[in-house]
């Protein structure tokens, strides 16, 4: 493992906005992991695992921090049970499980990598079908330790897990998976559906994913941001997609601070609106709400 000093941030980001790491490096085995926990507990920095870059945002400045990203994209199946390391592309984790016949194509459209996946139980909306629904057990490096998580141990809800509550944040290396068998043809059908659904329905430009959670019953984000007349607004060089209520896009160079505000007058204009999805670290590599 190679760590890296003042790394900019922003190209690794969907949203393409963020300052530079402090210090950075990329993740490629058991032992990097391990060298990482120690590297930032000797300088005494925050570190912050960073996936395939959506629903993550920066601060401008420098980021008091060690950043990581795993690259590591090892994938082992045994009939129905798939073993996939932290850093697979959800979507390329599609398409290689489709030629085996093997389905998971509920979460087909999600950005971001595999571990990012689970760290936010990602998948449909309120009601639908998310990555927990086939997990069976999670490796995660949690505080110094390797530890393997149960489903249960897991504690998965919409948008949550027991790993978003650990301090400090854990590493999620693999997890094993069951997945449903499936004709090819039909799993590339689905994923092909999907897609294009989603192209439709969605923006693809300079864009973090979904901003806000679903209400409790259901009501997604964007029917109260719509409602509340906010579709299109546009703070700095940050706007609320008109195509998609609940995504925002970097449209003209936005910042940080654009980016806070702007999620900050949602929050204002509806306060019964839920959780926000994207995370906000600010230059001392904490989050902030």
């Amino acid at each position: 493992m190679t760590i890296q000093d003042l790394i900019p941030l922003g190209p690794k980001t969907t949203m393409r906005i963020g300052g530079k790491a402090l210090y950075y490096a990329e993740i490629l085995t058991e032992k990097d992991v391990e060298e990482a926990y120690a590297f930032a507990k000797e300088k005494n920095v925050p570190l912050i695992v960073l996936g395939g870059g959506s629903n993550t945002i920066f601060a401008d400045e420098v980021i008091n921090a060690l950043v990581v990203r795993i690259k590591n994209d090892e994938m082992q199946i045994n009939e129905n049970r798939v073993t996939v390391s932290a850093g697979k592309i959800l979507g390329s984790f599609l398409n290689d499980l489709a030629v085996k016949n093997l389905d998971l194509s509920a979460l087909t459209g999600i950005p971001g990598t595999v571990g990012g996946a689970i760290f936010g139980n990602a998948g449909q909306g309120a009601k639908g079908i998310w990555i927990d629904s086939f997990v069976e057990s999670v490796t995660a490096f949690v505080d110094g330790q390797w530890k393997i998580f149960s489903r249960e141990e897991c504690d998965f809800r919409y948008r949550e897990s027991a790993f978003k509550e650990m301090t400090p944040a854990p590493i999620i290396w693999k997890a094993t998976l069951r997945v449903p068998s499936r004709p090819e043809a039909d799993v590339k059908a689905e994923i092909e559906r999907l897609i294009k659904k989603r192209i439709e329905t969605q923006p693809h430009i300079k864009t973090a994913g979904s901003c806000f959670k679903s209400l409790p019953d259901g009501t997604p984000a964007w029917q109260l941001i719509d409602a509340a007349g906010l579709r299109g607004t546009k703070i700095g060089g940050i706007q609320i997609s008109e195509k998609h209520a609940n995504f925002l896009l970097n449209v003209e160079k936005g910042t940080f601070e654009d980016a806070v505000k702007i999620t900050g007058l949602i929050k204002e204009k509806i306060p019964e609106i839920a959780g926000i999805e994207m995370r906000f670290y600010d230059t001392e590599g904490r989050l902030i709400d």
